[in-house]
């Protein structure tokens, strides 16, 4: 087998099934997948025995298929624990040029806000809705201005922590590496009469950039890249 590097895997994950997908790099649609049932609901306590059984012979038919080796991987969660919730902050300066790092501040101060008010629920999408500076509403970040007052409109995209965490426990013990976690109620919008009962193609085209709005959350944990780095990535 040799080490994964002309593609990524996806896990789609519901209450009762695990899809486990290969996209070669840059194709909207899945080579190969494998899918199986697993006991009892992702809202109930789990065996992890037998799921972590269940998902390393999985991912084993899957690498002898591919002839690669599987380690790391983008996750979609299928849960009614979907939120989608609008979140406003505001600043003001006595005059200022607007750059990145004066958005990522106040993304930062948000997300911060936001989890000491909702402490059981995790952030998996964030969206930059609106830009409000000095009154004026722009849809996109407007680069290079001076202003004094700004107010984002954020959309911070939801999942039970419990649940997201159940599923980080799952995968770590697998020694699978997540890479992001994706809502599946969420990508599902950003389909067009496109069929995903695999909750994996509509993940690949959110991690894709559907969303130009999206600021992009680095879920690995051996990453160092923090929340100010992954707006840079999103503006550039």
């Amino acid at each position: 087998m040799s080490n994964l590097k002309n593609g990524v895997f996806f896990f789609g994950i519901s209450d009762d099934k695990i899809y486990i997908c290969f996209f070669e790099k840059g194709k909207n649609e899945y080579k190969s997948e494998i899918n199986f049932e697993i006991p009892d609901s992702l809202n109930s306590k789990l065996n992890f025995k037998i799921i972590i059984n269940l998902l390393k012979n999985n991912i084993r038919k899957l690498e002898k298929k591919l002839g690669l080796f599987l380690n790391i991987g983008n996750i979609s969660i299928k849960s009614n624990s979907y939120q989608s919730i609008q979140f406003s902050i505001k600043n003001i300066f006595d005059e200022k040029k607007l750059n990145k790092k004066v958005i990522t501040d106040i993304v930062r101060t948000g997300i911060y806000q936001f989890q000491n008010q909702e402490k059981n629920l995790s952030i998996i999408h964030i969206i930059i809705n609106k830009y409000v500076i000095d009154d004026n509403v722009y849809k996109f970040y407007p680069n290079d201005m001076k202003f004094k007052k700004i107010v984002l409109e954020l959309e911070f995209i939801c999942l039970d922590k419990n649940l997201v965490n159940k599923v980080k426990n799952l995968f770590n013990e697998c020694k699978i590496q997540i890479n992001k976690i994706v809502s599946y109620e969420y990508a599902k919008n950003f389909l067009v009469n496109i069929k995903d009962d695999t909750m994996c193609v509509s993940a690949n085209k959110v991690l894709n950039g559907a969303n130009r709005s999206e600021v992009y959350l680095d879920e690995s944990p051996q990453r160092k890249t923090s929340i100010f780095n992954s707006i840079f990535n999103f503006f550039d």
